[in-house]
Formats: C-alpha cells, structure tokens, sequence
C-alpha cells in the first residue's frame, strides 16, 4: 500500500521528431512542451478474443483467451493553446508533408509514405510523443514513436479567452509503444505565453472574397493514415489515405456585405477562386484558402443575426490548399 498521490495537472505531453529513423525513439534528444488542456488517456486497441468456445461448459475459459499488442494502430488525441512556436507547428507540418517556413498543404498534395526504421522523409515524416509524469521514480511515462498527425484543427471565437487561437489534434502509431518508460528527455522545451496567435492581432478576414465581420472559425486538415506489412513491432510502413481534406467553418455577421452568401451558396456552380477564406495574421498562423466551395451557408440566430459559412478547398492546380502564416 502506497500513500503517494499525484495530480492529473503533474502530467506533460512533449513532442519531437523521431530521431535518425522513422519510429526511432527521440526521447534522448530535444523534446518540445505541448500546451494541452489536459492529458488524455489513448486509444490502445489491444486484439483481444472472448469468446465462449465449444466446451463442456457455457464459461469463458483461460485457454480461450487472446490478447495481441503489435498488428493494432494506437490513437492519441490532443487538444490545448496554439503557439507559433517548434513543438505546435510539428503538427501542421506533419500532416501537411511541409517543413519550410510558411506551412502549407500543395497543390497536386501526394502524402508522404514512410517505412519504419528507415531513414526520415524530412524532420516532421514521423514523430516521438511522450506522456511525462512528474517524477520516474513513483511513476512511469508514456512513449509512442512513429506517429504521424491524422486530424489537425485551428479554431478561435472573439468573445471566449480574448481570441486565443486553439489546436485539435490526431496522432496515431503502427509501432508499439512504451508504456513503462523510465527515461529522462534529454533536452526539455517549455512553451512561452509570448506567442500565442490571437484573432485580436490579425486584420483582414474574408469569406468568398468578401470582407466580412468574423466572430469564430475552425480549420481543418484530415489525413488518415493507412498501416500495412508486418514486423515484430508492429506494422511496417505508414502511408496516407486517398485524400487529404481541408475544410473551414466561420461564423461572420449577417450585413449587407455578406447578404448574398446564401445565394451564392445555392447557385454555385463551380469553385470560387480567389480568397474564399482567409484571416491575415502576420506569424501568427494567417490562414489563405484561395479556392473552395461552399457546403453550408445558413442564417445563424444569436444576440445578432450571424452567418455559419461552411467550405472546402478545392485544387486549383496552382495554389496551396491552404496555407498558414508562421514565419517572419
């Protein structure tokens, strides 16, 4: 019996990328502190069988049972504070294959494929994310190696903790993880409050080329990720599904402005090109969205009569499906 007891709020989430090779532990090196709201426990999905088998009885029997921990994806989900900084921008960058200055999802976008124990795509092809206590004495870490970003989401509304700019994400492994983690990181990065994007610092906002009153939107960016072969750790290779989408919601004042958004949406006939979503932020995660289509536009009944625009980005052959304002 231990009297020993620790809070929820001692545990840390640190991020890096996989050292040398694709699901190669970088827990020895540089780890940077995620700002997450809270640690959530993962999604294991342990193969197990419980079946009642064919017996002199209707129980279920010990040499019945079957548990299997490699051919299984681990899932870990994460939310918390968006920073400009290397460890938040780690997961735009993986989902969108793109690790220089200003990030963004191509034209033409092919998802990166990545064999495990190979040598890395780029610096963000696969990640480390560590699940630290306060102490690895009394306690034990979390480590799962070869993750890549399936889910990454912005979102930011005016009235609610002054703009603050927020992060969803996805992360899943073929790999099998250490859950009894011992190590120390090697080099820990703290996050800093000094750069947090927020909607007070940008300026333009636009839907369908349209300037327009914005009170919140989400950005979204899906990628599944696609786990084959077979090894004595887990899957072998990690790919990409066959599309990657990228989806935007913003809610924006109903004026004279944007009185024609509902008719526009219902007589669309084609993408719209040109600024169909965008929030200049300079640094500070802008978001450009220059051709899309809209799937909802509806009247939306608060203190002010508002608009929920709804679009997805279409490839127009040249422009990025959406791009995000992160360098200087």
């Amino acid at each position: 019996m231990s009297a020993i007891a620790f809070s929820p709020k001692e545990w840390r989430v640190f991020l890096a990328s996989d050292a040398t090779n694709a699901g190669a532990t970088g827990v020895a090196g540089t780890m940077y502190q995620l700002d997450v709201d809270s640690v959530g426990f993962p999604t294991l999905n342990v193969n197990q069988k419980l079946d009642v088998r064919s017996g002199v009885s209707r129980t279920f029997k010990d040499e019945d049972f079957f548990q299997d921990n490699l051919l299984r994806v681990v899932e870990i989900s994460l939310s918390g504070t968006l920073h400009n900084d290397a460890g938040h921008k780690l997961l735009a960058q993986n989902i969108c294959n793109d690790v220089s200055g200003d990030i963004a999802v191509a034209t033409g976008f092919t998802g990166a494929s990545q064999k495990y124990g190979s040598a890395v795509t780029n610096s963000a092809s696969s990640l480390t994310l560590v699940m630290q206590p306060s102490d690895l004495t009394n306690q034990q870490a979390l480590e799962f190696f070869g993750c890549v970003v399936t889910s990454f989401a912005i979102t930011a509304e005016a009235g609610t903790e002054g703009g603050q700019y927020k992060f969803n994400a996805t992360l899943q492994t073929g790999k099998k993880p250490d859950l009894s983690n011992t190590t120390a990181i090697g080099t820990e990065t703290a996050y800093a409050n000094t750069d947090i994007p927020k909607l007070s610092s940008s300026s333009a906002h636009e839907v369908f080329d349209v300037d327009v009153i914005l009170s919140s939107f989400t950005a979204t960016i899906e990628s599944p990720a696609v786990f084959t072969g077979v090894s004595s750790t887990g899957y072998q290779v990690v790919s990409r599904g066959a599309e990657i989408a990228v989806t935007a919601d913003a809610q924006v004042k109903y004026d004279d402005n944007t009185k024609g958004l509902v008719y526009e949406f219902d007589g669309q006939t084609s993408a719209k090109s040109g600024n169909m979503f965008k929030i200049v932020n300079n640094n500070a995660f802008g978001i450009d969205m220059q051709n899309g289509v809209f799937t909802n536009v509806a009247l939306a009944e608060g203190d002010l009569m508002m608009l929920d625009c709804s679009i997805k980005a279409v490839d127009d052959g040249t422009d990025p499906l959406i791009s995000f304002d992160v360098s200087a």
